[in-house]
């Protein structure tokens, strides 16, 4: 159902209308939608502006760093930020994106614990954050074992603290995938996806050409090269150097997630073959004029994502991937107030 749709946004809503209509009513982010100056309504400029903002952003001090070694020996890590808040205060999870880490994200790490007051927990995958590659096992998309370990983590450090996921990029596909595999057992009580691609077999093949060449070698220095001691001898290494795309790089690289077959690797990896098991409150944005998950992506998958029970999902006519620089000097981000503002409505509404 299409909620609403003004020149600067479209938002539709799943099943349950009376969640529909109390989170609209409690968003006005949402109702107003992205509105950058003209100057800033340009996509390749959007993501300059985030490459530039970030950049001279402070990095959180980080109340707590913490490392956890998984099963096979591989090694992740926690960054918190608010432990002193009392025991019960809400936890933001945070999931970066495909090359990221919490220390990457430390606009939205810091706009999300001033706005809201809560505990911000930012987990950081295998070879991600500085932490060094300590089994033969790296997926660019995430490990919901590994996932599950670090909530387990975050739910013994923050005993009865009601916890709500932010995912980034690809680190929305993993929240997602998280979401569905573990349906009402989820520990995330409602979550938001911020600029998803989806489909994982389908989406990277929409990629605009120089962005797809740009992140082509991006993966391929951070996820291969610095890797070669660990990885050289894992089938898939060679192959995923010579890579032609970012779809090419997936095809070649899954033996380095564990998986035997493709088929396999998306099977476990792919956001969408659980997406409409999702159970728990979720919070989609998208913008049209985003050249990475672009807005093909959206329309693909609508109708499907409207048959869940408590989806809301906002199409910005601006915004790029990630970017959402609006206010004067393009200074403020659309998407961070409508993240803070949805977060807050849903543990209300919870």
């Amino acid at each position: 159902m299409k909620l609403l749709s003004t020149d600067s946004v479209s938002c539709y809503g799943g099943r349950d209308d009376g969640w529909n209509e109390a989170v609209l009513t409690s968003c006005p982010s949402l109702r107003a939608g992205c509105q950058p100056a003209p100057w800033a309504r340009n996509a390749h400029l959007q993501n300059l502006l985030t490459v530039t903002r970030d950049g001279l952003a402070s990095t959180p001090s980080w109340d707590l760093d913490e490392r956890l070694v998984m099963p096979d020996g591989g090694t992740v890590s926690i960054q918190w930020l608010g432990l002193a808040a009392p025991q019960g205060t809400p936890v933001v999870v945070l999931l970066h994106t495909i090359c990221g880490s919490g220390d990457a994200l430390r606009r939205l790490v810091t706009s999300l614990h001033d706005e809201l007051g809560w505990v911000v927990a930012a987990c950081n995958r295998r070879g991600h954050a500085g932490l060094p590659l300590t089994a033969p096992q790296i997926n660019t998309m995430g490990s919901t074992a590994d996932f599950r370990i670090q909530i387990d983590t975050i739910a013994r450090r923050r005993p009865g603290a009601p916890l709500y996921g932010v995912g980034v990029s690809a680190g929305s596909g993993l929240l997602v995938r998280y979401l569905g595999e573990e349906r009402d057992r989820a520990r995330i009580r409602a979550g938001v996806a911020l600029c998803p691609a989806y489909d994982v077999p389908d989406a990277f093949a929409f990629v605009h050409p120089r962005y797809d060449a740009y992140l082509t070698r991006r993966l391929i220095g951070f996820f291969l090269e610095p890797h070669r001691t660990m990885l050289g001898a894992v089938t898939g290494y060679d192959e995923g150097l010579e890579a032609s795309s970012i779809l090419d790089f997936h095809r070649k690289v899954f033996p380095l997630a564990g998986y035997d077959s493709l088929d396999a690797y998306y099977q476990g990896s792919d956001p969408m073959t659980v997406a409409l098991d999702i159970t728990k409150p979720i919070l989609v944005i998208n913008a049209i004029d985003d050249p990475v998950c672009v807005e093909a992506n959206v329309h693909r998958h609508l109708a499907a994502m409207q048959t869940l029970p408590r989806m809301t999902l906002a199409v910005t006519r601006y915004g790029s991937h990630c970017g959402f620089f609006d206010r004067p000097l393009a200074r403020g981000s659309w998407s961070e107030r409508a993240i803070a503002e949805y977060l807050r409505t849903a543990h209300r509404l919870l």
